[in-house]
């Protein structure tokens, strides 16, 4: 049979009067009128070539024919509706693995608390963080949390927060007892912290360019956990975001200066790829942040 040439509502109706066992309640149930309930089980009959449902006595009664194709036709009933449903993400229930991209800035301060709200609220599901460049950002990543702008391609993007930097030295450091200028800033020896470890400036240089003035980047760092340490045992400075430079344990080892010129600003970002978009799952990991 060709589908195509095939009433599929037929289905619809034969499988909710062979459940009721009445035309009647068939319709009140279907909110359809009586005859055309009747006109749709005479076709029925002879599409299955069979009465398939008959009465005997003061009831009804399925026909062999009836009772081998009734749960056939339940199960394609259910599973068509579940087709034409929207997707339904359920928290509570849900055995999922979310992937987030996120540098170890973004895991301080940012990931913490999503991840607390999804044990809490998603006790299912889990989480792995990979730290990929931003240019391998793709569809198999729920959500990218970065610091600079959604990568070319098919992805969307929700501004999270703005920030800008501070500087750290180490307690007494010979440069912070006395005012200091854009030059002298520039002059400092700098620690540049860069995740993929081949970044030699950052927005703080374009921001001295403006001036004028070039550092000195005398040492790159990947991750912004050991900074404090380095900071606190050398006379190196360094630029990092202000929530980073608020943390206790960075307080506890490092004294937190303001730059001696506007600091240049940028934004954290969620991405993810156009493909999640419509996803009730990744749109409740979203709605977290």
């Amino acid at each position: 049979m060709n589908l195509r040439n095939f009433d599929l509502n037929l289905l619809v109706i034969v499988d909710v009067v062979l459940s009721e066992l009445s035309v009647t309640q068939a319709a009140k149930r279907l909110n359809l009128s009586q005859p055309s309930v009747s006109q749709a089980m005479a076709r029925a009959r002879e599409v299955f070539g069979d009465d398939l449902l008959v009465r005997e006595g003061s009831t009804m009664r399925l026909t062999p024919a009836a009772r081998r194709i009734a749960p056939q036709l339940k199960e394609f009933c259910t599973a068509a509706v579940n087709v034409l449903s929207a997707p339904v993400f359920d928290p509570r229930t849900a055995q999922l693995q979310f992937t987030i991209c996120a540098n170890d800035l973004t895991e301080m301060l940012v990931l913490p608390p999503v991840i607390a709200a999804i044990d809490r609220l998603a006790p299912g599901c889990r989480v792995s963080v990979k730290v990929p460049p931003p240019h391998l950002i793709d569809a198999t990543i729920d959500l990218a949390i970065i610091g600079a702008s959604a990568p070319e391609g098919p992805f969307l993007s929700r501004d999270i927060f703005e920030e800008h930097f501070l500087m750290l030295a180490r307690p007494g450091h010979p440069q912070t007892g006395q005012p200091l200028t854009a030059e002298g800033y520039a002059g400092l020896q700098h620690v540049l912290v860069s995740p993929t470890g081949q970044g030699n400036t950052g927005p703080v240089d374009k921001a001295l360019e403006r001036l004028g003035l070039t550092r000195r980047v005398a040492l790159n760092v990947t991750r912004f956990t050991t900074l404090p340490s380095i900071i606190a045992s050398t006379d190196f400075v360094a630029a990092v975001p202000s929530r980073f430079a608020q943390r206790p344990e960075v307080q506890a080892l490092c004294n937190v200066w303001p730059l001696p010129f506007d600091s240049p600003r940028f934004t954290m970002k969620m991405v993810w790829h156009e493909k999640h978009d419509a996803d009730p799952a990744n749109q409740w990991l979203r709605s977290l942040l």
